[in-house]
């Protein structure tokens, strides 16, 4: 995909190329990317104070004139193994004070760059300080501009999201991310088929946002969603479901753990008998084996046989051994926008002590 890069040094979860010139798409197009930055210097100690200063005289070096400072860490383990949850863990957030308190131009610093959760605004550069082993920082740089994935305005691309104590699975988490990268807004009242709804992770979301569901699945859903006076359960397989449940359907869900393939067909039978009224996909492809990875850019190219303005693939934060896929009409342009829809019932994310 990028021919002209090449390898450099690399640990599970951080990778770095050498290259004379960063693609201005680099970080679009990088599939399993969580966030993107020129490499300044590494820092090897384990001393904070002097790892801040350090840091300030590398920014001091390349003339770096510095909006916010966004510190984290590779993830010690893939999402879901020994139970990990990717975070931001306090000791890093401490740190980031640190060394924005020691930053020779604090005072000129963009609104909320004190607070490392605060989302970043267009024209503001980052200092991203990287968390590699215990004792090794790698130090880089990015600029965030109208055209920047969501996750580029965030430390680490971690999201202020959280997962609510009631959600009935991770389905909830992950397409509240999905969501909120695709930058879809969903209007009340929409109709939305959630494919593959068991136990209804999804389908809780989405009634959040005020839209009415009609969850697709054989399995049990879960009362609280069931109960939902904006739910439908259509206990079914999608393919011996009636075609009339697809007509003035808006959006379309789907997080079944099938392979590829079967997911496509069954979301490009779905497309075909919803009368045209499709604004946007979001669903999950779950990569049963590593190496369908290198399918991606040719299942991409089914995806665009659709007929839609917009697709986009993505490994999110939350995302495990699978990525999500964002399709959208001309109408849900332009993407980079913040999500604003309703999520009032929902907790922040936060990591401070």
């Amino acid at each position: 995909m990028f021919p002209d890069m090449r390898s450099a040094f690399a640990r599970p979860g951080f990778v770095s190329f050498k290259t004379e010139t960063l693609p201005e798409d680099f970080a679009k197009r990088s599939i399993f990317a969580r966030t993107v930055a020129v490499s300044l210097g590494k820092i090897e100690t384990d001393q904070s104070d002097q790892l801040a200063t350090e840091v300030w005289k590398i920014a001091a070096e390349h003339h770096l004139f510095v909006n916010r400072v966004h510190v984290f860490g590779r993830d010690p383990f893939p999402v879901g193994e020994h139970d990990f949850e990717p975070h931001i863990p306090l000791e890093l957030v401490s740190l980031h004070r640190q060394i924005v308190g020691q930053s020779p131009n604090v005072k000129f610093m963009g609104i909320g760059a004190e607070d490392m959760f605060h989302s970043g605004q267009s024209g503001e550069t980052v200092l991203d300080v990287v968390q590699v082993d215990s004792n090794l920082f790698f130090v880089g740089t990015h600029t965030i501009t109208d055209a920047s994935p969501i996750h580029a305005r965030h430390a680490g691309g971690m999201l202020p999201m959280a997962m609510p104590d009631d959600a009935v699975s991770r389905a909830y988490q992950k397409f509240y991310e999905g969501l909120l990268w695709s930058g879809f807004v969903l209007r009340n009242g929409d109709r939305c088929l959630d494919i593959g709804a068991s136990p209804g992770g999804c389908s809780q979301f989405l009634l959040q946002q005020g839209v009415r569901v009609f969850g697709v699945d054989p399995g049990e859903i879960h009362p609280a969603v069931g109960t939902h006076p904006h739910f439908t359960h259509v206990r079914s397989r999608i393919r011996d479901t009636k075609r009339a449940l697809f007509h003035d359907v808006r959006w379309i869900t789907a997080d079944m753990n099938v392979a590829p393939n079967y997911t496509l067909d069954v979301l490009e039978e779905a497309v075909t008998n919803t009368n045209h009224s499709i604004r946007g996909l979001l669903f999950t492809l779950k990569l049963t084996r590593w190496q369908l990875a290198d399918k991606l850019p040719m299942l991409l190219d089914r995806i665009r046989t659709w007929g839609f303005a917009d697709a986009r693939i993505k490994q999110l934060v939350f995302n495990r051994q699978e990525v999500m896929v964002a399709v959208g009409s001309e109408d849900t342009l332009p993407h980079h926008k913040e999500y604003n829809g309703n999520t009032s019932s929902l907790k922040p994310n936060r990591n401070q002590p």
